[in-house]
């Protein structure tokens, strides 16, 4: 039994003693230094832009500006600075092309909560409303599904 005991215990001295040995001595702190660095200059950091597809409520013109009302009432203002693309398409647009319940495709950044900067317009118009399905559109040939009457 003392010579299990041994070597158990020789055992784990063996074991134990090569981890001890590598183990990294613990580094000195640094003295200070007599006049503490400058800090470095905060990066700003870069905007990304975001899709946007907005109803225009109003329009500022001399303000290059246009509103629009989200559905709990707010209203959200859209700002085009001299860097704004306008393009209704691939056609070149400007901005007073664009009219009170016109439709508003593009890429904006935001400024504040209730503020955006638009970077891009590509699409501007009233809305087109998709066809439900079943309705026979205008020169289709195929007709409706005839409506079910209850018994």
């Amino acid at each position: 039994m003392k010579k299990l005991l041994s070597i158990v215990a020789l055992s784990a001295l063996v074991i134990g003693a090569p981890t001890a040995s590598f183990a990294a001595p613990k580094p000195k702190p640094a003295a200070p230094a007599a006049t503490p660095a400058p800090a470095p200059a905060a990066t700003p950091a870069v905007a990304k832009n975001i899709p946007m597809h907005s109803q225009v409520t109003t329009i500022d013109v001399a303000g290059k500006s246009f509103t629009h009302k989200n559905a709990d009432g707010k209203e959200v203002k859209f700002v085009l600075t001299d860097k704004t693309e306008i393009k209704q398409g691939k056609a070149d647009a400007k901005f007073e092309d664009i009219k009170v319940g016109d439709w508003v495709s593009g890429l904006r950044v935001k400024k504040s909560d209730t503020e955006w900067e638009v970077v891009k317009i590509t699409k501007f118009g009233v809305l087109e409303k998709s066809d439900k399905k079943g309705e026979a559109k205008p020169g289709d040939k195929t007709k409706p599904a005839p409506e079910k009457k209850p018994n």
